[in-house]
């Protein structure tokens, strides 16, 4: 009510200030007789109004008519690294409060958790709810942003929401020193400032490349949790990680942790890039549908630990593979990697070779553009195919081709086949050319996995070949071929016998 008189007040006294501002000298006497008359009795009714409302506010309880039916006390959020996650809320209502929910999200996250709190009922109650993070399911890695609100309901049917906090979860065992830029922030403990720098420098160097080898440009900034060895590591990941395990990448959170003692630095700084460079590929490529293939995530990240060359943890074991040809096959290496590390390093140092390979061969632009084909949730092969113009198993044969190896069992093609041009796929056509794999155009079985498809579908269909001549295979297969006006002479003679049989008929 008293906000209503106000506002009425205020309605009447805005004509008053008009009334006030000056007038021509030069309006007749009646009219001014009745602007003073109307300036009187607005004068009277501003100064009775302001003095209801006055009256009003000093009888009224403090701020009563301007509060909710439910009212926030307090709230906070508490944790204890790989313990617990603890909200609490302190509310109060004229009616008993009924339900009190929890809702969370990580930053960045479209799913919202919703969750009921433990309370007891009553007009003031205390609410809280915790996130279990001894439950592996419930893990949250460090460097997670939960924005967290609450909702309230009373016996009147009143609800209140909350306003959205943030809470940013830290492993608060160390004490962590930082360093960041508007695409990343480093954070470790163990090492003097020299060592975090390198660290700093070389992920700034990665995300470099990748944005000019990939056109993978990063989206949201990236946190990097260096551990001082990997038990502390493995005391900050899941329960369920491999013992084995030296970095992770939460890709769905941003984060990458790694242990890397002071000593280890030169590894670290390849571990490193190999995790952080996830991060960037799944922000890029991130879809509803689809993601990319094992061979692929993996290869990106290998190579940009080294451009030039593999790691020494899997070039020995990839060139013995070579050598023995026993490479495995880019279909098997789009699931996931085998459990046996010998074999484990070959898929990741085959992997790097490929994407290597692709780099050398078809170049960033052909890179970038595949990324941003399988962002939009393509298939395996519907992705090769549009941005090299290969399917996986022609990609393969290929990249083998590139080493010496044969083709992959079952996808040899007719080399006669090969050499014939392909009107239909230019795109692959121009493949195999900008590929450089091979000088001699005869023996290029690069070219015979490009052109495999098209072969497999001619060789379904009958077609004779002609042992000599300088006609092309299609233009021989005909017995009219060499007459190529006869069939237009018989077209006529039927036409002209037609149309006189018709004046003969008439």
């Amino acid at each position: 009510m008293p906000g209503f008189l106000l506002a009425a007040g205020l309605r009447l006294y805005y004509p008053l200030f008009i009334l006030r501002q000056p007038r021509a000298p030069s309006l007749p006497r009646g009219r001014q007789t009745v602007i003073g008359a109307m300036k009187k009795i607005y004068n009277i009714v501003a100064k009775i109004l302001v003095f209801v409302v006055m009256l009003g506010l000093v009888n009224s309880p403090p701020l009563a008519w301007a509060q909710d039916p439910i009212q926030v006390v307090d709230q906070a959020a508490d944790y204890d690294f790989r313990d617990f996650i603890t909200f609490t809320l302190e509310v109060q209502s004229d009616a008993e409060i009924v339900d009190v929910d929890l809702l969370y999200r990580v930053v960045g996250q479209l799913a919202t958790s919703r969750n009921t709190a433990e309370f007891t009922p009553g007009q003031e109650i205390e609410a809280s709810y915790t996130i279990d993070q001894a439950d592996p399911g419930n893990y949250q890695p460090p460097g997670t942003e939960l924005e967290y609100w609450w909702k309230v309901v009373d016996a009147d049917g009143n609800e209140l929401t909350t306003d959205r906090q943030q809470l940013l979860y830290l492993d608060d065992r160390y004490l962590w020193q930082t360093l960041e830029n508007e695409r990343l922030s480093l954070f470790w403990y163990n090492g003097d400032d020299s060592f975090g720098q390198a660290l700093f420098d070389r992920a700034n160097e990665a995300l470099d490349t990748l944005e000019q080898d990939f056109g993978a440009v990063i989206e949201n900034p990236i946190k990097i949790f260096i551990y001082g060895s990997q038990s502390d590591l493995l005391g900050a990941i899941s329960a369920s990680a491999q013992e084995w395990t030296g970095g992770q990448a939460f890709t769905e959170y941003g984060v990458v942790v790694i242990g890397i003692r002071p000593e280890q630095l030169e590894w670290g700084l390849g571990a490193m890039t190999h995790e952080m460079s996830h991060l960037v590929i799944h922000q890029v490529t991130d879809n509803p549908f689809a993601g990319l293939p094992r061979w692929l995530d993996e290869g990106i990240a290998v190579y940009n630990e080294n451009q030039e060359e593999l790691d020494d943890d899997f070039k020995p074991i990839f060139d013995r593979a070579v050598d023995l040809d026993e490479l495995m096959t880019l279909r098997a290496l789009s699931s996931p990697f085998p459990a046996d590390p010998i074999e484990a390093n070959l898929a990741y140092g085959q992997s790097g070779a490929v994407v290597k390979f692709m780099i050398d061969t078809y170049g960033p632009e052909a890179m970038a553009e595949l990324l941003s084909i399988f962002s939009e949730g393509a298939l395996y092969d519907e992705a090769l195919e549009q941005a090299i113009g290969l399917n996986t198993d022609q990609l393969d044969n290929v990249f083998r081709q590139s080493l010496g190896l044969p083709p992959l069992p079952g996808t040899e093609v007719n080399i006669e086949a090969e050499a014939a041009p392909e009107a239909e796929a230019p795109s692959q056509a121009d493949s195999s050319q900008e590929s450089g794999v091979a000088a001699d155009a005869e023996s290029n079985q690069a070219g015979s996995a490009v052109v495999a498809e098209e072969s497999q579908a001619a060789s379904s269909a009958p077609s004779t070949v002609p042992d000599s001549g300088s006609g092309s295979p299609a233009e021989e297969s005909s017995p009219l071929a060499g007459l190529p006006c006869l069939a237009g002479i018989l077209v006529a003679v039927a036409l002209s016998l037609s149309v006189w049989g018709w004046h003969f008929v008439r």
